[in-house]
């Protein structure tokens, strides 16, 4: 009968969304036993990942749903589909992985007696919320779970506790809650006002088809009210946040807030407001005396692309340079959804779960030279890789990911994004794809070059050993994903479909 009971979708649904938080709650409840936050973290994050694949099994053929009336005109709904179950699988498996690096950096950098409950619950509650963004119903219960990951990982990044972790922290949280509450909170109140569903997730019309001369306006309010995606100019918060420690640095970019940010854009676009719709309205045909439409997510995504894509070329420090990285690399998946038919879409969702493995594996292997050597700057990784060479081997496999060049699965990414630009005779995507390659080479050979082939810098004579065991375990379960998904693209592609 419970093994009965926890088969049930809804039940493992409820698991699923509650473990995190639990996990929080009993770090801080427990925080006077030695090592007791490591030993929680570790356990519910290794139980998360079966359990939300289980959730996947469970699902097919078998819908969850749980709700709570907040009032009489709001619903807190959690209902997962084909993209929040891609997601939560994703967020799942990498604070699995992350939390080992995490053990294995704070030990090494900080010290092994430091209380750390603080750091490891927020991390928890991190996670939970970004699962609540990934199986959220309506627009409602995203909003909220969107707000609180916000408020969540504010202690992380000004964990350092110095002027520049405060102050950047300070600039992170502003930026976030400010674009939430002027642009994110009006564009949700807007859709459930003119859609018939009243913002649920599973409604039968879309505001695209409904309401199409909004959705210039709308798109314009999402792009830059949800800041967590970094489209510029509202990206300045990201390079910022690079004060705090590799772990959060790898939160930040690959589990939970960056991908939230446009994984909130997909899902709104593809649930809320239709794809469809907005692939007639920006293709329709235009008369001669009417403006045309103008595709704001594909301009913005192509500026995001290329701008990001040159600061980073400038950037001597490697946590800055990974971070306008992102920004740019992130603008791939809008660039992806911004052409608003299915095949984009599975592009875009296919480049976020690529893209996230890469960039954890980059950030983990910057964090692995920190943690042996103290330093941060591209000058000082010359000749590192004869020493390291575990680290940089995957730091490689992360930046041909970045490049999109093979044995990484961003390649399939680049390739369905082209193919799909190719079918709608999409010019301006293929060249911003090949332009931004282009720069991603310029920055990534010379450091893959200079690691292995470099005469040795300073701080090379120093370091005399690898990383510690757990930083490299983490570093070859992330790289090797990198790999796996390149040579079975179809784990994805086959969640997606089993879903429709």
């Amino acid at each position: 009968m419970i093994v009965g009971l926890l088969c049930r979708s809804d039940v493992l649904l409820f698991v699923v969304v509650s473990l995190p938080f639990v996990c929080s709650a009993l770090i801080m409840a427990l925080k006077r036993l030695s090592h007791s936050q490591e030993a929680l973290s570790t356990v519910a994050s290794l139980v998360l990942f079966p359990t939300t694949c289980a959730l996947y099994f469970a699902l097919q053929g078998n819908p969850a749903i749980l709700q709570y009336r907040l009032s009489s005109a709001i619903l807190f709904i959690l209902e997962p589909e084909a993209l929040g179950i891609v997601f939560g699988i994703l967020v799942s498996f990498l604070w699995a992985v992350t939390n080992i690096y995490t053990i294995g950096y704070m030990n090494k950098v900080y010290g092994k007696l430091q209380d750390r409950s603080v750091f490891y619950s927020c991390f928890a509650a991190s996670i939970g919320c970004t699962i609540g963004i990934a199986f959220a119903g309506n627009l409602v219960t995203l909003f909220i779970f969107y707000e609180m990951l916000t408020v969540c990982t504010y202690p992380l990044i000004i964990h350092g506790g110095s002027k520049d972790s405060i102050a950047s922290g300070s600039f992170y949280i502003k930026t976030l809650l400010c674009s939430s509450v002027f642009l994110f909170l009006p564009a949700i109140a807007i859709i459930c006002g003119m859609s018939d569903g009243a913002g649920l997730f599973s409604a039968k019309s879309f505001i695209s088809e409904t309401h199409p001369s909004l959705l210039p306006f709308i798109v314009t309010m999402l792009c830059y009210g949800v800041a967590k995606a970094a489209i510029m100019p509202v990206h300045l918060w990201l390079p910022r946040a690079m004060v705090a420690p590799t772990p959060v640095s790898a939160l930040l970019h690959a589990v939970a807030v960056v991908k939230s940010g446009v994984f909130t854009l997909i899902k709104i676009t593809v649930c809320a407001i239709g794809v469809h719709g907005m692939y007639n309205y920006y293709n329709a045909p235009v008369a001669v005396d009417v403006a045309p439409h103008h595709n704001i997510m594909l301009y913005l995504s192509v500026v995001t692309i290329i701008v990001g894509s040159v600061f980073a070329v400038t950037q001597k420090n490697l946590k800055r340079l990974l971070a306008y990285s992102t920004i740019s690399q992130l603008s791939y998946i809008t660039l992806a959804l911004s052409m608003f038919t299915d095949g984009a879409v599975t592009a875009a969702v296919f480049q976020m779960v690529c893209h996230a493995f890469a960039k954890i594996t980059l950030f983990f292997a910057v964090g692995a030279v920190y943690a042996a050597s103290g330093k941060t700057t591209i000058r000082d990784i010359d000749g590192l890789g004869r020493v390291m060479p575990i680290t940089f081997t995957a730091f490689c496999i992360g930046a041909l990911a970045m490049i999109g060049i093979p044995p990484a699965a961003t390649f399939w990414g680049k390739f369905y994004i082209i193919t799909e630009a190719l079918k709608q005779q999409n010019y301006i995507v293929i060249f911003t794809v090949a332009l931004s390659t282009v720069l991603n080479t310029l920055y990534f050979i010379p450091l893959m070059y200079r690691v292995f082939f470099a005469a040795d810098a300073t701080c090379a004579g120093r370091v005399k050993e690898e990383a510690p065991p757990l930083i490299l375990l983490a570093m070859l379960v992330s790289s090797t994903c990198t790999i796996l998904l390149f040579l079975k693209p179809d784990i994805v592609l086959g969640m997606l479909s089993v879903f429709g």
